[in-house]
């Protein structure tokens, strides 16, 4: 993924990310859950705003919840609320699959979902309660990141 490796480089490129959004966006109902959740990762990290991106990534992200991983649904409510992008029905989607798969995320995922729910303001109080009782479960496993943030 071009755009993860230049936003992890931290190599913002403005020219180069205006193409891979135009670009992205004519494609993006052919994307897998992971290039979804990695490319609004990047533009996120890059801090380069897309909201026709965003919107898209979004629809199609929100079509395709059943089949994100943890990872993926973290890493997507992170670039979302980074983002400032916070679609509502992309975040109730992301409330209902981490709901239900609480028990399948890492203290850091669970971290990242309720800092992004926060940070966008989404109320959720059933993914709330859900990330406290997985976190009361396994605090003796977090690391001092994980308590922290």
């Amino acid at each position: 993924n071009t755009a993860w490796a230049f936003a992890k480089a931290g190599h913002t490129s403005p020219a180069l990310f205006d193409a891979l959004a135009a670009t992205s966006t004519a494609c993006v109902n052919d994307f897998m859950p992971h290039h979804l959740s990695s490319t609004a990762w990047a533009f996120a990290k890059v801090g380069h705003a897309s909201p026709a991106l965003f919107d898209l990534l979004a629809d199609a992200s929100t079509a395709l919840m059943g089949d994100f991983i943890p990872q993926a649904l973290a890493n997507t409510a992170w670039a979302f609320a980074t983002a400032g992008h916070p679609s509502t029905a992309l975040f109730d989607a992301l409330a209902t699959k981490t709901t239900a798969s609480v028990g399948d995320f890492t203290p850091q995922e669970l971290a990242s979902i309720a800092w992004a729910f926060a940070k966008a303001g989404h109320a959720s109080p059933a993914l709330f309660d859900a990330v406290a009782a997985a976190s009361t479960a396994t605090v003796n496993h977090f690391k001092p990141q994980d308590l922290a943030n």
